[in-house]
């Protein structure tokens, strides 16, 4: 066998055309394969890098309108202490925070905030310290401290293992001195694949930080709770007892938990449910690729093995029989294939550098992506490039297996039959390569039209160049808030300034949210007192966002003083909740016993935290006559006249605790929000382009080859009088037959692919006609041009030039 391979690689080395051809497409496959899988991997698949995840599981609560509900500090603590399949119970609030720079700048760091026994259930061992554990409860209550995480020690703290046990100032208006317990290891950054987290603590260092009745309120739901299954236990049983303890909350706690139930998903399930379909999707349209290589690589292969076919039967007669020349083609094919897949790796680990690039980061925030060469990696690209191999070699072992030996050293280099065979198995390569491209350009074509649409997206607000500044203001007078407001208005550039809680699109645009109850109502629903997402803005905000007042009024200036409470909705709140009296109606904040707000207003629908999320209910309070921790000044500018730098030395001056955690501009937001639009669409697009050279190359080699073998036909016609424009029609017809019943055949499958990618869609339909027409007349050119170059080759054959070819 091993001089098989050595015979293998020398008679490749003598065939470099061949041998640069088929490596380069495996190459390019099997790289490309590679990075979509680290992109996958990166993004959705890759599990939580902590001990026990193979029996973990994510516990939801579910509602009408969402599967993936989060849960408050007191449910928490009855999943933990009310259920007996679990071996642990554990809960992890995402928050964020600041920390000062050396500059005194404050840098916003991300939080988790989880229970004392997260990191002993999960089995993390840190990389330098110690990590907060149960034993830890009442040290914690006199001390605030922290755990870091691994990048986050590595940048602020270029990875001195002397930081633990220092200091570190958390917070900004009313900051908090913490302990550095120690560093969680690199292999473990957060619960999923795509996050990282700066900093962990314990809950009583965040009720230190002031925010101890996040913890008390059972309808403020922030912790995502992860269980590990007792052995044995299975994820059915588990989700039965869960589903009895949320009936149980509903019916003891009826204005929290009513309509409010829960479900068990393991955790391969949960990461299948968060990105399978944008995985399937991806794997899919690089398959296609992997498809058109094998198709291309069995092509040259057969030409190969045909135009070697007095060799084979030379080799016949010296004793080699059938199985040993088979043995040969197989080891033909997997050099190749170890070629191949070298080239594609180390291709891979050049494209998976610029990644980071191609996805967009959080606004305001570090990059937290990382994509990599590792273990998961390396073994989906060796099972791919081994299955690619296999399906390449089955072409040729075929045609090795078919051929007869007396025919082929009877009729010299190339036998009639094997003509007629090298023809028939030309043909349906050209035909698949054209079928399946033309499913993976229908497929790109959908989904870049889909990232063009995000771009101009009716959001609800219009498109302005505004910048936030997003600020905490705890124990910042209103008045110097105020204030700020006149300073920023002065700025040159500056048109209008407005304020609210947060903008639109910011990475938690729509955490706060109240009960609303609609006193009257006769519409029975499962839950009749929702919990709705709400802003508080100032007078000016519609205008300044170009938000319409669609019925009503907006906010005046009487409405931010103390007096009647009102109230502005949206579309969706209006005809979701309030009957045909709309404006004028009263509805209940906070609740059966909360206080009733008369509506003044009805304002377009806008997206609250993504473009493409479905509308949802939504109302508005004057936001000076609240208290809210936080606001966001949004200051509507004449391009890009004002420099964020600007805004924050206004703010800081006038009051150090104005520093702005953010400044974001909206087109940074709406960039973001569409962030996965773009990525898949760029992805497939590339995919595509792949694809499509692929069969470019393919067609120009299967009519370039049978053109060759029609030299004397061609001589013969040209000698009876047939004309340049007719020989030029005759080649590129032969191409044009192949490729509409590659047309014919990849319809079907372009709709199959398209309905697969239905959900990753945005403002068009799985039949758009014109990326259907788009994809199939890029195919008939490409072809056209892979064809051109042998028929205007096969107008230049003379008689005599055919004559002594053929002879």
């Amino acid at each position: 066998m091993w001089r098989e391979f050595r015979y293998a690689a020398r008679s490749l080395r003598r065939s470099r055309t061949f041998l640069l051809a088929a490596t380069a497409a495996l190459g390019l496959a099997i790289g490309a394969n590679a990075t979509i899988f680290s992109v996958v991997d990166g993004l959705w698949l890759r599990p939580a890098g902590f001990a026990n995840v193979g029996r973990s599981v994510r516990i939801f609560s579910t509602s009408d309108t969402s599967q993936f509900g989060r849960w408050s500090y007191p449910e928490y603590l009855t999943l933990r202490d009310g259920t007996a399949s679990f071996s642990s119970v554990v809960a992890c609030g995402r928050r964020g925070t600041v920390v000062p720079l050396a500059s005194g700048d404050p840098e916003l760091v991300l939080v988790n905030v989880v229970s004392l026994d997260f990191f002993e259930a999960l089995g993390i061992v840190p990389t330098e310290g110690r990590l907060f554990g149960t034993t830890d409860e009442a040290a914690l209550d006199a001390q605030a401290s922290v755990v870091l995480g691994h990048a986050y020690w590595r940048r602020r703290f270029g990875g001195d293992q002397g930081v633990i046990g220092q200091a570190i100032r958390l917070g900004g208006s009313r900051p908090v001195i913490a302990t550095i317990l120690g560093v969680l290891p690199a292999s473990f950054r957060e619960l999923d694949a795509a996050t990282d987290r700066d900093l962990w603590v314990p809950p009583a260092t965040w009720r230190q930080l002031g925010n101890g009745d996040e913890f008390e309120n059972r309808g403020f739901r922030w912790f995502d709770v992860i269980a590990i299954r007792r052995p044995g236990m299975g994820v059915r049983a588990t989700d039965e007892e869960v589903r009895g303890l949320a009936f149980r909350l509903s019916r003891d706690f009826p204005a929290t938990n009513a309509g409010v139930s829960a479900r068990v998903v393991s955790d391969f399930d949960y990461r299948m449910e968060s990105g399978g379909t944008n995985a399937i999707a991806l794997v899919t349209l690089v398959l296609f690729v992997v498809l058109i290589t094998v198709v291309n690589v069995a092509n040259l292969m057969v030409s190969r093995a045909v135009s070697r076919g007095r060799e084979l039967a030379l080799r016949a007669v010296l004793g080699a029989d059938r199985r040993r020349q088979l043995v040969g083609a197989i080891a033909e094919s997997t050099v190749l294939g170890a070629a191949g897949t070298v080239i594609g790796v180390l291709l891979s680990m050049w494209l998976i550098r610029l990644l980071p690039a191609l996805v967009v980061q959080p606004p305001g925030l570090r990059p937290s992506l990382v994509f990599g060469v590792d273990a998961r990696m390396l073994g989906f690209t060796a099972a791919v490039a081994v299955a690619v191999t296999v399906l390449a070699s089955l072409a040729p072992a075929w045609a090795i297996m078919r051929s007869d030996i007396g025919a082929l050293i009877k009729a010299g280099p190339v036998s009639s039959g094997a003509t007629r065979q090298r023809n028939r198995l030309g043909s349906a390569f050209v035909i698949a390569q054209v079928a399946v491209s033309l499913a993976l350009l229908s497929s790109a074509g959908l989904l870049a039209r889909s990232f063009l649409e995000t771009t101009r997206a009716d959001l609800g607000f219009e498109r302005k160049s505004v910048l936030t500044a997003w600020v905490t203001t705890d124990a910042v007078p209103a008045a110097t808030t105020e204030m700020a407001v006149q300073r920023l208005s002065a700025l040159p550039g500056v048109k209008a300034v407005a304020v609210a809680i947060r903008a639109p699109l910011s990475l938690s645009g729509g955490a706060l949210a109240q009960r609303v109850n609609i006193p009257g109502r006769a519409a029975p629903q499962t839950d009749e007192n929702p919990a709705i997402k709400f802003g508080a803005v100032s007078t000016n905000y519609f205008v300044t966002m170009g938000i319409q007042i669609v019925e009503g009024r907006g906010f005046a200036d009487l409405d931010q003083r103390p007096g009647e409470p009102v109230v502005i909705v949206n579309e969706q709140f209006a005809s979701r909740l309030l009957g045909d009296k709309r404006i004028g109606a009263m509805v209940r904040l906070g609740g059966p016993g909360g206080e009733d707000h008369r509506v003044v207003g009805i304002a377009r629908t806008t997206v609250i935290n993504r473009i493409g999320e479905p509308p949802e209910p939504y109302f508005y309070l004057p936001f000076w006559r609240g208290r809210y921790g936080e606001l966001t000044f949004l200051l509507e500018i004449m391009g890009d006249t004002v420099p964020p730098a600007a805004a924050r030395d206004i703010l800081k001056r006038l009051d150090p605790r104005l520093n702005p955690r953010q400044l974001v501009t909206m087109a940074q937001y709406i960039r973001f929000s569409a962030s996965d639009y773009q990525a898949t669409a760029a992805l497939a697009s590339a995919l595509a382009t792949i694809g499509l050279l692929l069969t470019a190359v393919g067609v120009y080699g299967v009519i370039a080859s049978r053109t060759t073998r029609r030299t004397r036909e061609i001589g013969i016609r040209v000698a009876l009088g047939a004309t340049r424009g007719e020989i030029l029609a005759l080649v590129l017809g032969d191409g044009g037959r192949m490729a509409l019943r590659g047309l014919a055949i990849g319809l079907p499958a372009a709709i199959v692919t398209t309905q697969l990618v239905r959900s990753l869609l945005f403002g068009v339909g799985p039949w758009d006609a014109l990326a259907f027409g788009g994809a199939t007349a890029l195919l008939v050119l490409t072809v056209t041009a892979a064809t051109l170059v042998p028929a205007w080759r096969a107008t230049r054959v003379t008689p005599s030039t055919a004559l002594r070819e053929g002879a």
